[in-house]
């Protein structure tokens, strides 16, 4: 896979976990509703690495087993908007124990399988709320390319190991409508042959964990590892646009200064 590629993958990954963390801050450096009332930004830069669930993908050649690239980080944000891992956020309602907020990203599915129509990449509109440690979120393509809609929750645990070093640990849930099944993992009439069959998954929900640990060398760097794993949904398995894996695994690390 080409970085240009990998970056936009492995990021939304990276900055997730760092999103989470930013919500953990002292209240010194929190507004009145439990986030920062004034500009800030962070920059850094890390390296990724993650396997490829992906059949014959012709898209920036992306078919090896393996994906291995740097990745450059940049998060910034003023009052209840913010740009990072969630795409552009507007914060609503909240304070330190729960929230809204309204987002727009872009959904990174990108499949150019020989002799098909390609899968690209299309904009998601979605709400969402945390209450405590517990976290929802439900979104929809206003783009239409997939028309498709998807429902996150999970579930967060922050530990303090020594004063400076602490781990985040996840588990989630991601479940997806029949309509985005269909387009990222199915295969169209017209697109089968010999040795594709035609192909139309169901909805699906696949489980999902992260294990984040990280050291504060001081009140502007810190130092970031993330392991992630899905496990993968049969809908996705034995889609022939697939290697039939059970596992999508990540491991992250890398540094951030925050300004």
């Amino acid at each position: 896979m080409k970085k240009k590629t990998m970056i936009t993958i492995l990021l939304l990954i990276f900055c997730y976990s760092f999103t989470a963390i930013s919500a953990e801050k002292v209240p010194s450096q929190s507004g009145p509703m439990g986030r920062r009332s004034g500009f800030h930004l962070s920059l850094g830069a890390g390296v990724a690495m993650k396997n490829n669930i992906r059949r014959d993908n012709t898209y920036n050649n992306t078919h090896g087993d393996l994906f291995f690239s740097p990745i450059p980080l940049l998060q910034f944000g003023w009052g209840p908007l913010s740009f990072g891992g969630q795409g552009l956020k507007a914060d609503l309602y909240g304070n330190r124990s729960w929230g809204i907020y309204t987002n727009i990203d872009r959904e990174r599915q990108r499949y150019h399988g020989p002799g098909m129509d390609d899968r690209r990449d299309s904009w998601f509109w979605g709400i969402g709320g945390r209450y405590g440690k517990f976290s929802a979120h439900f979104a929809k393509d206003i783009q239409g390319r997939s028309k498709g809609k998807k429902l996150t929750v999970n579930y967060a645990e922050m530990y303090m190991i020594r004063q400076k070093f602490f781990t985040r640990s996840s588990i989630g849930l991601e479940c997806f409508d029949k309509n985005y099944a269909d387009y990222y993992y199915g295969v169209k009439a017209t697109e089968a042959n010999s040795w594709r069959n035609e192909y139309h998954p169901s909805r699906f929900c696949q489980p999902g964990m992260a294990f984040a640990p990280m050291y504060k060398m001081d009140e502007h760097v810190t130092f970031i590892s993330a392991l992630t794993a899905k496990w993968l949904s049969s809908e996705i398995r034995h889609s022939p646009t697939t290697k039939g894996g059970n596992v999508e695994a990540g491991l992250i690390v890398g540094g951030l200064y925050q300004f």
